[in-house]
């Protein structure tokens, strides 16, 4: 297996914590003032990283199951 079919769920996971910490650090769970927290585009980018790492991992996984 080649090193970029690795990197690249890694770039994505990468991703995914600066995402989350870009949220803690410029929204951090802050209230306005009708008690609703503000939240970034940030957030669910956060996840949406996260299952595209995840689904990649398992196709890897299963790229190298089915060579075997």
């Amino acid at each position: 297996m080649t090193k970029s079919y690795i990197l690249a769920p890694l770039v994505l996971l990468g991703l995914a914590v600066a995402s989350y910490v870009a949220e803690a650090v410029l929204y951090g769970g802050r209230l306005d003032e009708n008690n609703v927290v503000q939240e970034s585009f940030f957030l669910p980018l956060t996840f949406i990283l996260i299952a595209l790492a995840i689904v990649s991992f398992v196709g890897l996984g299963a790229r190298q199951m089915l060579k075997k």
